[in-house]
């Protein structure tokens, strides 16, 4: 998953997340993971549409002499295209918007309190989490920052990160959003958010895998 960032570039957006501690007073969690589900059903779904999209076609072509052909047809086949489903290319084609945007949702709550709130005192930590398989980026904001912090200065976060993503700026794209969201937070804020020093994470990127 390293590969996605050379040791500069971690380097550069670690430095980035101090930066961002000492200007704001408030603690930045960035996680980057390799999926945020294994969508074991996916892989499932794609076995069965495909397997039934090729019996329709092999019908067309091909006459089993004896009956029990055809089942032995479909079983073997429901298991080659189901075994295929598991890779990434093919879950992709099965899962729904409304499916990833769930589970993307969902993890990054429970990394935001697995790695953020359950190990602070304070209530001003932000959390950037980046799903690679899904292509998905949440920003999440905890009660202190969210009472000044909305969901659009947060969308335009994300959206920028998008952006310079897609030109496979990837650094770039971190330290920017980290740069709007410091931003973001002295201006509403007026500076700092609390005068604390000793903030209680972490300035490093947490790489994680799609089974953690």
């Amino acid at each position: 998953m390293k590969k996605i960032l050379n040791q500069n570039d971690i380097e550069l957006v670690e430095a980035k997340i101090k930066k961002f501690e000492d200007v704001t007073g408030s603690d930045l969690l960035l996680i980057i993971t390799d999926s945020s589900d294994p969508y074991p059903a996916a892989a499932w779904r794609f076995g069965f549409i495909s397997t039934t999209l090729f019996s329709f076609v092999f019908a067309y072509y091909i006459e089993f002499t004896h009956p029990l052909l055809w089942p032995l047809f479909f079983s073997v086949l429901m298991i080659i295209m189901t075994l295929i489903g598991k890779c990434a290319w093919a879950k992709r084609l099965v899962l729904a918007f409304w499916e990833v945007e769930r589970e993307c949702k969902e993890k990054a709550i429970e990394l935001f309190h697995t790695y953020g709130t359950s190990r602070v005192t304070h209530q001003v930590t932000a959390m950037i989490m980046i799903s690679l398989f899904e292509k998905e980026i949440e920003v999440l904001v905890d009660k202190k920052l969210s009472e000044k912090i909305s969901n659009e200065d947060l969308e335009k976060i994300v959206n920028k990160m998008r952006e310079e993503f897609k030109q496979g700026n990837f650094t770039t794209g971190l330290v920017e959003s980290m740069n709007i969201l410091e931003e973001k937070i002295l201006s509403k804020f007026h500076g700092k958010v609390c005068d604390q020093t000793d903030l209680e994470l972490h300035n490093s990127i947490i790489f994680l895998d799609g089974n953690d």
